[in-house]
């Protein structure tokens, strides 16, 4: 998903804040390092470097004790298992740290922190790690796509250097198929700036892939769906795929290189913009257990058909249904990764308690039956307990540490409020608008179920705001990307511009739809991690005194 989906109950959300007050941060730090000690060493780092993540802009003291008992514990045991998220906990909160921490780690982290500093925009210290890759002959090419990708937007000559720099490195005729479309990606990014070499290496990836028998010893089979000008090209291989992609953009980029070489692509017309509408990565190795396959593809299958249907009513029976045929799967990850995925759509719109219990229900069998190795299915169980106020499972340590993180970062958002700018080029802030209610709505334009929510956001300012309602709509996209959509929709609430997240990565926003509601004191009375109807909205308000 591209999106998140928890939404917080709305009158339960209001006691837990209640609640919350009465406890500092100092103590839900206090009582997070407690719990964690009780866990297994893994979890206890990853929740551990992630209340380090939320308190390092407001409390680096707390932040930095974490930090510290997360290092000891990785340097005195070789064999812990250290997840992505704990050096993207690192990139964020401590990059010394971190970085510093790479000779007790697997020679592959060097690689994993990298992209994690990259995705934290830590760009001097991503480059510095990656260039020290490169020259050992490390490609790391979904790295330096990500690296050239913020690049571009910061230092495109820079940008420019680094795809040369790889481009010389690459040996384009053996490279596997998802790296060479991959690199296409990267000479994209730096044609403004590379042309020359950005035309040079998509013309060799499509003489590389003419082969014959390109892609036929890879692991992985690419297939897509291009839109073509106006025709839609489906591929059902790698060569096809990658000479579709290459051949189409030579010829946008340079008409006399893809003239010279057009043999290559007969078989297509490639007249027009490159656009893609699907793109599909097979292992071929992935040999499975046929029946666990198909239960496990039926069950996707179901996953797409949720938001298509009509009604709340028929999605909430579909997805009792979907809970039903996942306890029936034996035990273990796949188990518990299919239920997590649930608990991210039952809270998407108002499905019913019914609904809501059956999925967590689920999802706490299923972490009895095969404990997680991440912290992330715990919280999510958290907060369905939590915000859902589903009766709590089982007491489990785990669980009860999810729960602590999040009372931590309910405390952190009552502290942090926001200063934005608007595309109206005011200024809004929490401070500033003292004396309304003000509803602050993380989005984007490529969520659907934020679009989807954004009419009712509508109607109750337009309903609400000469009684004071402030409605606020945070995106980190390109300003553009959001003035293009607003112009299309004509909102009239404002629309914030977040494109270096930081009040979103104050507000520990992983994703959206996500609001957070305001009184007209400013404090922080509800929390809703999911798309909302206008009635949910309504009763939103209602604890804000509207």
């Amino acid at each position: 998903m591209g999106f998140r989906s928890f939404c917080g109950s709305l009158v339960i959300a209001t006691a837990i804040y209640a609640a919350g007050g009465s406890e500092s941060v100092d103590q839900a730090s206090a009582r997070l390092e407690q719990q964690t000690a009780r866990i297994s060493a893994a979890l206890r780092v990853e929740f551990r470097m992630r209340a380090a993540q939320s308190l390092a802009e407001r409390h680096p003291d707390l932040a930095r004790k974490f930090v510290n008992l997360a290092v000891q514990e990785i340097r005195a045991d070789k064999e812990l298992r250290v997840s992505f998220a704990v050096l993207q906990a690192f990139a964020m909160a401590a990059p010394p740290e971190g970085i510093a921490l790479l000779p007790y780690l697997p020679p592959q982290q060097k690689s994993n922190m990298t992209q994690a500093l990259a995705q934290a925009n830590r760009i001097d210290e991503a480059l510095a790690l990656y260039r020290q890759s490169l020259a050992q002959g490390d490609l790391q090419i979904n790295v330096a796509s990500t690296l050239i990708g913020r690049l571009a937007k910061k230092d495109p000559a820079e940008a420019g250097k680094l795809f040369q720099e790889l481009l010389t490195a690459a040996h384009l005729e053996t490279l596997d198929p998802p790296n060479a479309y991959r690199l296409l990606d990267c000479a994209k990014a730096v044609l403004p700036v590379a042309a020359g070499p950005a035309v040079d290496a998509c013309e060799r990836i499509a003489v590389a892939a003419s082969a014959p028998d390109y892609g036929a010893k890879a692991v992985t089979v690419m297939t897509a769906s291009f839109q073509v000008g106006t025709e839609t090209i489906n591929t059902t291989n790698s060569r096809d795929t990658l000479l579709v992609a290459s051949g189409s953009r030579l010829r946008e980029w340079a008409p006399a290189r893809f003239d010279e070489r057009k043999a290559l692509f007969e078989r297509w017309n490639l007249t027009g913009k490159l656009s893609v509408k699907a793109m599909s990565y097979q292992n071929v190795n992935a040999a499975q257990p046929k029946k666990a396959f198909l239960d496990t593809s039926a069950i996707s299958q179901q996953f797409g058909q949720i938001r298509g249907l009509p009604t709340d009513a028929d999605r909430a029976r579909l997805v009792i249904q979907i809970a039903r045929d996942i306890r029936a799967l034996p035990e273990g990850a796949v188990r518990v990764s299919l239920a997590s995925s649930l608990a991210g759509r039952v809270t998407e719109g108002d499905l019913g308690k019914e609904a809501l219990s059956a999925v967590g229900d689920l999802l706490a069998q299923a972490l009895q039956g095969a404990p997680a190795s991440s912290c992330d299915p715990y919280l999510e169980l958290a907060s369905l307990v939590r915000f859902e106020h589903l009766p709590a499972p089982k007491s489990d340590p785990n669980l009860d540490a999810a729960d602590t993180l999040l009372a931590l970062q309910e405390q952190l958002h009552q502290e942090d409020g926001f200063t934005l700018t608007g595309l109206d080029g005011k200024t809004y802030s929490l401070a500033a608008l003292r004396g309304h209610v003000v509803l602050l709505n993380f989005w984007a334009t490529w969520c659907p179920p934020c679009r989807k929510e954004m009419p009712d956001m509508e109607k109750l300012y337009q309903r609400l705001q000469s009684k004071g309602l402030i409605v606020l709509a945070a995106s980190d996209e390109e300003r553009e990307t959001v003035a293009n959509f607003e112009q299309k929709e004509k909102y009239t609430f404002p629309i914030l511009l977040d494109a270096d997240r930081k009040v979103a990565g104050a507000f520990n926003v992983g994703g959206i739809p996500q609001s957070f509601l305001f009184d007209r004191e400013g404090k922080l009375v509800a929390h809703a991690i999911d798309m909302r109807t206008e009635r949910q909205f309504l009763e939103m308000l209602k604890l804000a005194g509207m």
